[in-house]
């Protein structure tokens, strides 16, 4: 079978879903299956230098979007025929009204990936949300209607999409989860990060691993992390992650100098590779204190190193979390991931090492390959 995904980038700093695309293409790999890429991206090598991409299709032939959207209209109508499905990934852009086009007038299968784009918390400005509200009425909900299928990364993140206030709101429902791999470095004794940065080796590290976007919490996370340094002074927080030189970046660092907390942080810069899990090897514990995540690779990535997480209950794999024991969940407030990091700190080795055992579990449980297999199976012949 050969499935074609169509997204706006496959730059890394654009956030989770290029990553989700890496490791579903090592799971086609696995099955059988052949993936390519389409992208709006012009012609970019340094794109390029990550293997697990699959092949990639470069559309993009202007800075300018709009020709760009021409462009791939023009190749996917004359080269659509080639794949057995198209799914694309995202909504509220125009790539999806033309895989939309092109596939309905060549009969062929389309599926769309929403990535978490219908959570309300995205509607809480009015006028985006009432311009979404147009878009919804006069394009969207049309290329969603006639998808073989609208597609979620969890049940949580199907049912906050019905309340995202878009009517009508109807279509057929699937879930298509993320899958991942396991730490494949967890047994290695050299550790890039504890080299390159010798004074955590007697740390408690606290490690923050995403973009340094408002999204994403951060500022929540170094409020609440001041006030529990009394209670450790040997923990230590490490940050990694791209940023933009944008107001929330100049937020942090103004943060950090208010709180007078710069001796207990270190910024990294973003990891990848064996440079990043070995950043998950290194830390005592993962925070991501998320307003919105829709599923969180690298919550699951922490797990498969088997360390506990603390996340908050807008992460949409939060109920996971919470039930297997594997983490601390809490509100996205100060209050509440000052409440998780002081739990974390009052645990003993005992049951430290047990919840470590539980976020092993959770992993093999819930965000295995095997568990995913299942899913694209169900998706892909289920009748509509």
């Amino acid at each position: 079978m050969r499935i074609a995904h169509v997204i706006s980038s496959i730059n890394p700093a654009t956030g989770g879903t290029i990553e989700s695309l890496k490791l579903r293409n090592k799971l086609y790999k696995k099955i059988g299956f052949e993936c390519e890429i389409i992208t709006l991206d012009v012609n970019s090598k340094k794109f390029l230098k990550d293997k697990n991409l699959p092949r990639v299709r470069f559309s993009g032939k202007s800075i300018f979007r709009i020709i760009n959207y021409f462009n791939l209209f023009r190749w996917l109508n004359k080269n659509i025929k080639r794949y057995d499905l198209i799914i694309c990934d995202g909504i509220w852009e125009f790539i999806d009204y033309v895989v939309y086009k092109c596939a309905i007038k060549n009969n062929i299968n389309y599926m769309v990936q929403v990535h978490g784009m219908l959570d309300p918390w995205f509607n809480r400005k009015k006028l985006k949300y009432f311009k979404k509200l147009i878009y919804w009425w006069l394009v969207q909900y049309k290329v969603l209607k006639n998808s073989k299928a609208v597609l979620f990364t969890s049940i949580q993140e199907k049912n906050l999409a019905r309340k995202s206030k878009f009517f009508p709101y109807k279509f057929t429902e699937k879930i298509y989860g993320i899958p991942n791999i396991k730490n494949p470095f967890i047994k290695n004794k050299s550790n890039s990060l504890l080299n390159t940065y010798s004074y955590l080796k007697n740390k408690k590290i606290l490690l923050y691993l995403g973009r340094i976007h408002e999204k994403k919490g951060l500022d929540l996370l170094l409020y609440a992390f001041e006030s529990v340094i009394k209670f450790n002074k040997k923990i230590h927080l490490v940050i990694s992650g791209p940023h933009k030189n944008d107001f929330f970046y100049q937020k942090i660092i103004n943060i950090i100098k208010e709180l007078n907390i710069r001796n207990y942080i270190t910024f990294t810069g973003p990891l990848y590779g064996k440079k990043k899990w070995d950043a998950f090897i290194a830390c005592d514990v993962f925070c991501l204190p998320t307003h919105q995540e829709n599923f969180g690779i690298t919550i699951s990535e922490a797990l498969s190193s088997n360390k506990p997480v603390i996340i908050t209950n807008k992460t949409n794999i939060w109920k996971i979390i919470k039930d297997s024991n594997s983490g601390f969940v809490s509100d996205d407030s100060v209050k509440g991931i000052k409440s998780s990091l002081k739990k974390w700190l009052l645990l003993d080795n005992n049951k430290y090492n047990k919840m470590g055992l539980a976020s092993k579990t959770c992993f093999k449980k819930n965000f295995s390959e095997e568990k995913i297999k299942l899913e694209l199976k169900n998706i892909l012949n289920f009748d509509n």
